[in-house]
């Protein structure tokens, strides 16, 4: 973090999320969750050099920034959860995935360079290992964003990254064709409007 910069205070935080809908608190844990499986993976990356010989003090620093980062946001989903649950909603459709932390504990042994294949770096790389479980458990989600609205895939969907890449039930060219209907039917209700006047 740069020495300039001071993260936002929970009380502001607090305050900003009172006037957010239901769908955006929702995506807003996503996003916090995501943050952290990011940051996770960062630390375990870093922690071979870390503990390296000699140890790399730069690596260390970054991990221990990394750790309070994760803290601070952990506390933005417990100020999020807070907030569901004033609002009388349940927490359980925002916790439907176990715990981000647990699930990163339980696979970091595989990830930190200590234990597990090499990973292969490169686009046409191929890895036999399995896709990371955030891929399944609900960190990650896809969808997509029609009309304003928020519409996810399907758990099975968004199972791996492949099929997060394909294709949707109204992908790309059937949104461009249903925007050019909403376009043609706009200009054809401007032409029955034809009063020669100034539109602005």
């Amino acid at each position: 973090m740069s020495a300039d910069t001071t993260p936002i205070t929970p009380e502001r935080f607090a305050a900003a999320i009172v006037d957010l809908n239901q769908s955006t608190l929702y995506l807003k844990v996503l996003e916090i969750r995501n943050s952290i499986a990011h940051l996770l993976s960062s630390n375990a990356q870093l922690e071979p050099f870390a503990r390296g010989d000699p140890p790399d003090d730069v690596c260390a620093d970054a991990i221990r920034e990394n750790e309070e980062v994760i803290a601070r946001m952990h506390e933005r989903i417990a100020l999020i959860r807070a907030e569901v649950e004033n609002r009388g909603m349940t927490w359980d459709e925002f916790d439907r995935a176990p715990s981000l932390v647990e699930a990163a504990d339980q696979e970091a042994p595989a990830q930190n360079g200590v234990a597990g294949p090499p990973i292969q770096n490169g686009v046409n790389s191929h890895c036999d290992t399995e896709p990371h479980a955030a891929w399944s458990d609900g960190t990650f989600q896809v969808g997509r964003i029609s009309g304003g609205q928020v519409h996810m895939d399907s758990a099975d969907m968004s199972n791996s990254v492949a099929s997060a890449m394909g294709p949707t039930n109204s992908g790309p060219l059937e949104n461009a064709q249903e925007l050019e209907r909403q376009l043609q039917q706009r200009l054809a209700d401007l032409d029955d409007d034809n009063d020669d006047g100034l539109h602005l």
